[in-house]
């Protein structure tokens, strides 16, 4: 049990920190969880974490250097030793090359207030739900549900302080014929798991099941496939993350000009499809404001507090802006973009549930989830992973059987020039990044010559 709260830690912090000063950031992550395999409950916990995290500014000949420490803390002499250790790695690490005056950032009035307590109302939500799940015979099911409530506080020397407490919601259902031989998968993001259906996402991995009792085997090659939600979603995180004007005007990214600086203005895609970051999208709010302790391609320690608005990296089709810090900008000749963690991908042209869609592909490939997605080339963003959970066929505009998994190499940029339909945007889970990225709403598409290369024996 700690003898002193994160908000006086903070301020202890940023009192040790001295006239150098520096970032702090004190976490409350509460968690509840359940999984389940073989339709019965395995695990069940509830956790609560609490961290100290520092970023210490330290004049250094040439310049200031940035240096991080974190752990738990108990009493001030846990929060000295941090201090301490953050100052030291910076004075190793040499002056920053990103330095920058902090901004005199927000000051919420709420900061010196406990951090929420996390109900457990909502995982046992989901708890009565399985019930109804485990009940069906017809198969075995295994999945994760998970809700956590995570407060921050922020404080800056500059006089920055800012709390955030931010809802996450996370629910997985994968169903398994007895044989082993198919396998389903539904998933469910969100910020509350009392919006989860449970009975909705059983129905919807019953039916898959049922359809790829039809089996119809598949060579590999360039096919059209319509990609779900949650499989758009992972390969836009991907190119989300890549997008740092750093890196391009660098020449060391896909979005590099091989005659010199950046992309930006080019058009990627013939449909208007809009791909952005915005802290204030309905249903997955996030962090308005920069919250860093270190320094990467897309942001820097010396951003902390800085304000975060809606950032388009595409437009209607054209690369508009790339994700970065303030010196990153500077450097690259562009306006500053700093990103936060959630995701929008809209066609203004697309409609039509993901089904709707994939009947009006008319012959192709449904292609419900991806997973182990690695990058194989950064200067064309290059990436490869696996289909998972359900391929299926589609002829003459109907769904008439499922076909084998696949490995893909495809650059998410190069495909969408190749997009030739999309349907509504809805919330939607990350298949592959729902540990680290849940905050989604994605569109469906359509892509002609997606690169399925070799057969994959995954199921």
């Amino acid at each position: 049990m700690s003898e002193i709260s994160l908000p006086d830690a903070v301020e202890v912090a940023l009192e040790l920190l001295g006239k150098d000063g520096g970032v702090v950031i004190g976490g409350n992550s509460a968690t509840n969880n359940l999984r389940w395999a073989n339709s019965a409950l395995t695990t069940n916990g509830d956790a609560i974490d609490q961290t100290l995290s520092i970023s210490a500014f330290v004049s250094v000949p040439g310049g200031v250097a940035t240096g991080m420490s974190s752990g738990q803390i108990r009493s001030r002499l846990d929060i000295e030793a941090l201090v301490s250790a953050s100052q030291a790695s910076a004075v190793s690490a040499g002056p920053a090359v990103d330095a920058m005056e902090l901004v005199s950032g927000p000051q919420h009035v709420d900061f010196n207030e406990p951090a929420l307590s996390l109900d457990v109302a909502e995982i046992s939500h989901i708890a009565n739900g399985l019930a109804e799940i485990f009940a069906d015979k017809e198969s075995q099911f295994f999945g994760y549900a998970e809700q956590s409530l995570d407060t921050t506080y922020v404080g800056t020397s500059s006089g920055t302080r800012m709390k955030y407490a931010e809802r996450t919601s996370r629910f997985e259902l994968c169903a398994k014929s007895h044989d082993r031989m198919r396998s389903a998968w539904s998933g469910q993001g969100g910020t509350s798991l009392t919006d989860v259906v449970t009975n909705d996402h059983l129905r919807e991995v019953s039916q898959k099941l049922e359809i790829q009792r039809n089996q119809i085997p598949t060579d590999p090659g360039k096919h059209r496939v319509t990609l779900s939600p949650s499989a758009v979603s992972d390969l836009m995180i991907y190119l989300l993350w890549s997008s740092a004007a750093r890196d391009a005007a660098e020449g060391r990214s896909a979005f590099s000009n091989p005659k010199g600086g950046t992309r930006v203005g080019e058009r990627l895609a013939s449909r208007n499809l809009t791909l952005a970051t915005d802290p204030h999208l309905v249903g997955i709010e996030t962090f308005d404001h920069v919250v860093n302790l270190g320094s990467s391609a897309l942001g820097s320690a010396f951003d902390t507090g800085t304000k975060i608005e809606r950032s388009q990296i595409i437009s209607d089709g054209v690369l508009t802006a790339l994700g970065s810090s303030r010196h990153a900008a500077q450097e690259a000749k562009l306006p500053y973009t700093p990103l936060t963690d959630n995701i929008s991908l809209v066609d203004q042209q697309g409609s039509g549930t993901l089904n709707e869609l994939a009947n009006k592909m008319g012959d192709g490939l449904l292609i419900t989830c991806l997973w182990y997605i690695r990058e194989v080339d950064p200067q064309n963003l290059l990436l490869t992973g696996l289909t998972r959970d359900g391929v299926y066929v589609v002829a003459g505009g109907e769904v008439i059987g499922a076909t084998n998994n696949f490995r893909f190499n495809e650059s998410p940029i190069d495909m969408l020039s190749r997009v030739t339909d999309s349907g509504k945007t809805v919330p939607c889970l990350p298949r592959e990044w729902a540990d680290w990225f849940s905050r989604a709403q994605v569109a469906p598409l359509t892509i002609d010559g997606f690169n399925l290369s070799t057969k994959s024996d995954a199921i």
